[in-house]
């Protein structure tokens, strides 16, 4: 983490995590595995950041956002409307902010700048069995484990479609954008994906990206949540900022 973070100006003062080992090294000043201890320093600091699970957002996330801003990087978590109206409701109220990381999601920034236009998105995110949350492993080559709407698919596969939601918010909204998981042997050990935007006027997007897979992420989540980090606290360490 220090590693990471050593030519920012990114001080990080406060870390929970509900197992004990996984806080091993670090500072009992700065860590802790009881969430209400958390809270308590929440409204000093600049930024929380949600890295476990969307039930984390669920069951926090208005309450972090009375006290200072928050960025969950589960975004699936936001495919549940009521709970993402209460959050901006709640951050609207406080003067705080909910931030969106755009994760594997390549050009969000255009997508989103575009979104009036947008009429059809298409995500499909090709992984290799391993790399996807599942009570039972699929026997073929390739297996359409999914097909519909981003609202369903991130109820079904909470922790493996933060792009894809991220993408549909970003565009036509979780219930207009469609999405397909694959579990693809072939890939071995890539995640891949493609995502398609069709414009009303007639204009195309086609975004492909392959990564190796760690777990069920790529190793350019954590440039990509440091980037987001950086942006949200407005802070470029090489002087030069891109908007």
């Amino acid at each position: 983490l220090n590693a990471l973070l050593a030519d920012t100006n990114i001080d990080v003062v406060r870390i929970y995590n509900r197992y004990e080992e996984k806080l091993k090294g670090l500072s009992e000043t700065i860590s802790t595995t009881q969430m209400e201890v958390f809270m308590e320093a929440a409204a000093n600091l600049d930024l929380v950041i949600e890295l476990a699970h969307p039930d984390v957002t669920k069951e926090w996330g208005e309450n972090i956002l009375q006290l200072t801003d928050y960025m969950p990087c589960s975004v699936g978590a936001l495919a549940d409307e009521k709970l993402k109206n209460n959050l901006l409701l709640t951050g609207n109220e406080s003067g705080k902010r909910l931030l969106v990381p755009h994760g594997a999601a390549v050009g969000i920034d255009n997508i989103y700048e575009a979104r009036e236009n947008w009429e059809e998105v298409t995500i499909t995110f090709r992984k290799p069995p391993g790399a996807i949350e599942l009570e039972e492993e699929p026997e073929g080559e390739e297996t359409i484990l999914f097909e519909g709407p981003v609202r369903e698919i991130a109820e079904k596969f909470p922790r493996n479609v933060n792009a894809m939601v991220a993408c549909a918010l970003a565009s036509v909204g979780p219930d207009k954008a469609m999405a397909r998981m694959i579990a693809d042997r072939r890939l071995d050990n890539v995640l891949r994906g493609e995502f398609e935007f069709t414009g009303k006027d007639g204009s195309r997007l086609l975004i492909t990206k392959e990564e190796p897979a760690v777990g069920v992420s790529i190793p350019g989540m954590v440039t990509s949540i440091l980037g987001s980090v950086m942006r949200a606290l407005h802070q470029s360490p090489e002087g030069i900022i891109f908007v």
